[in-house]
């Protein structure tokens, strides 16, 4: 996670009322404390590192603060996988955190899943399902294609994938607050007047916040899943990113490429 700079201001006075003595900190770094034993440091970024012998203790200490300074319980974060990727599935996540799953996601220092590497964010992404509770859509290519033709547009028919997992969703958490990745400079207004009444926002670089990220990792976790079932299908291996699938394109029938290939990529064309 990233803390803003309010609250790791808020964060430092706490822990310095608790016996933690503040350090010059390293370069690109806006604080480090020392406390029983362990050290946390705090960078320009908002980026947590705990060091020393008493680490745990340290991260334990924080994690009950920050907890504290969470005033928004329950809170729905939302993010997507595969968005600008031409093979495999569209993934849309949202995740419901109350204090215990938010408590579980700091534990486990939860982070963008563009930082992580795929066997974590599988393993992350079931640990994240047994602490919170969430929805999640799979929208193969098949459907992806036909789903796509009645919005011709992807931020039009990812709102209204939003819109229909927020509403299943608050109907299972009395959330105080949305947090959703932004894809666009309009969501924020649509949802806004989707579910009048509630605190919902659309934040550039959302992942900062752990229950985002969670809802992050869990996208790209059914995603991965998706691509292994179609590398089975294939019999060759499909990667993330659009530049090392591109040969694929010339070893998929063209009957067959709606089966794979979200086809507004004009991947029709190749060459």
């Amino acid at each position: 996670m990233k803390l803003e700079k309010e609250k790791a201001k808020e964060l430092v006075k706490r822990l310095k009322e608790k016996g933690a003595k503040e350090e010059k900190p390293p370069e690109y770094a806006a604080y480090r404390l020392k406390l029983g034993g362990g050290e946390l440091t705090i960078y320009d970024s908002g980026s947590i590192v705990y060091s020393g012998k008493g680490r745990e203790k340290v991260k334990e200490t924080v994690i009950g603060e920050l907890l504290n300074l969470e005033g928004k319980l329950p809170k729905i974060g939302c993010d997507e996988a595969g968005k600008g990727e031409f093979f495999g599935p569209l993934v849309i996540a949202c995740v419901c955190s109350d204090k215990n799953c938010l408590k579980e996601l700091l534990k486990l220092e939860i982070k963008d899943s563009k930082k992580l590497k795929e066997e974590q964010i599988l393993k992350l992404a079931e640990k994240i399902k047994s602490a919170c509770t969430g929805v999640v859509r799979v929208v193969p290519p098949e459907k992806y294609n036909k789903e796509y033709d009645k919005f011709k547009n992807l931020n039009r028919y990812l709102e209204e994938i939003y819109k229909e997992l927020l509403e299943k969703l608050l109907h299972r958490c009395r959330a105080r607050e949305v947090v959703v990745d932004r894809f666009s400079n309009r969501v924020e207004k649509v949802l806004r007047e989707e579910f009048k009444g509630m605190e919902i926002f659309a934040k550039v670089k959302g992942e900062a916040d752990p229950v985002v990220a969670a809802a992050s990792i869990v996208a790209k976790a059914e995603r991965l899943k998706m691509l292994r079932k179609l590398s089975r299908k294939l019999g060759i291996e499909v990667r993330e990113g659009n530049l090392n699938n591109r040969e694929l394109l010339e070893k998929i029938p063209q009957e067959k490429l709606p089966s794979f290939v979200k086809l507004h990529f004009n991947v029709r064309e190749r060459g």
